[in-house]
């Protein structure tokens, strides 16, 4: 198996997180991220998806859609770079809803942050060890409590 570069997976970590953590990312017409929070509340407010094996806990019917999803997402993105899944150990996404919040910073032209602050981390192992996480804060609240309207994309 040959090295694959560090560019070509830092890319790929930044990627996977930024596209998950994206309003296009839906379960069910909603944004995907505040279903998960709705489900995590009984769980300390915890998911860790396992991307390479499409598997999570908590083990709840959005939790486990959006971890298939990503499953075969995250193949699609590898075949992408031309790297095979088995040059993979591990490839987890950790999200924690529900955080103190961050300190918040005028925003121009108004301040457009709404819900609990979240953490999410992804990290990526290479079978030859090496390690590359991304981590991102923001704003999430649970899909019931959400004011916004339901998207007319039905993925899940």
């Amino acid at each position: 198996m040959d090295m694959i570069a560090r560019r070509k997976f830092n890319h790929i970590t930044a990627g996977l997180l930024s596209k998950f953590l994206t309003r296009n990312n839906d379960f069910d017409g909603y944004w995907a991220l505040g279903v998960l929070y709705t489900e995590a509340r009984a769980f300390d407010k915890r998911v860790e998806i396992d991307m390479l094996h499409g598997r999570v806990q908590p083990d709840c019917p959005a939790c486990t859609s959006v971890a298939r999803t990503w499953a075969l997402y995250l193949r699609a993105a590898l075949a992408r770079h031309g790297i095979a899944p088995d040059a993979l150990a591990a490839v987890t996404l950790s999200l924690e809803f529900g955080l103190a919040p961050m300190p918040k910073l005028p925003s121009y032209p108004y301040d457009h942050k709404y819900g609990a602050d979240f953490r999410a981390s992804l990290r990526l192992q290479s079978r030859d060890g090496r390690v590359f996480v991304r981590q991102d804060r923001g704003y999430c609240t649970p899909h019931e409590e959400f004011r916004g309207t339901r998207s007319t994309r039905r993925a899940g």
